[in-house]
């Protein structure tokens, strides 16, 4: 039975990526799947249901790419290591959650201001996913320079997935370069700024 829910929530993903999330119905996630009509309701008689079960599968995917990737336990001094980092998850993420990432991107803006999305949010990269790093590579404030490159790396993964970079080979220096100017304006402990001497 739990073989049975994924099937449909990975195929209820695929549908939002390609289609919207106006597309996504009980009848369209049967024939995705490949399922007798009528499954889907089995599992989901609402399409609340439905949309809440694609969110809480498309959040799980997600987070399981972050807890694998290592940046929650990334203790370096040198806050490139960080960049670099986020650079070769950016890369990870387009080779192989394209999908889940353009779904996302959907269902953010469908449901913003309708439901919790603060999940689905947090799902691609957290602030608190990033305070270790910045905190062992010296940022003064770590939770400030991790908002500042959340923005940036998040602007980047949309671009890349929906924007007017999708398709374009990924540039690793020039990503890192963006990301770096997250940090160009935040203090190390040393009382210098990132990669400048003051």
């Amino acid at each position: 039975m739990e073989d049975r829910r994924m099937l449909i929530a990975d195929s209820a993903i695929e549908v939002v990526a390609r289609d919207g999330v106006r597309a996504l119905t009980h009848r369209a996630v049967d024939s995705e799947a490949g399922l007798p009509s009528g499954s889907t309701s089995y599992y989901c008689r609402t399409r609340a249901q439905l949309l809440s079960l694609t969110v809480d599968r498309l959040t799980s995917l997600l987070r399981g790419f972050v807890e694998v990737s290592g940046i929650q336990e990334l203790a370096s001094s040198d806050a490139d290591d960080v960049l670099a980092m986020l650079t070769r998850m950016i890369e990870g993420l387009l080779a192989d959650y394209r999908g889940e990432l353009a779904a996302r991107s959907a269902l953010i803006m469908e449901l913003t201001g309708k439901d919790d999305t603060t999940d689905l949010v947090a799902a691609l990269l957290d602030p608190s996913d990033l305070l270790g790093a910045l905190d062992a590579a010296g940022l003064r404030d770590p939770a400030a320079a991790a908002l500042d490159l959340l923005a940036v790396y998040e602007g980047l993964l949309w671009e890349r997935t929906v924007g007017r970079l999708a398709g374009a080979e990924v540039d690793h220096e020039h990503d890192a370069d963006l990301l770096g100017s997250a940090l160009s304006r935040h203090e190390h402990r040393g009382g210098r700024l990132f990669g400048l001497l003051r």
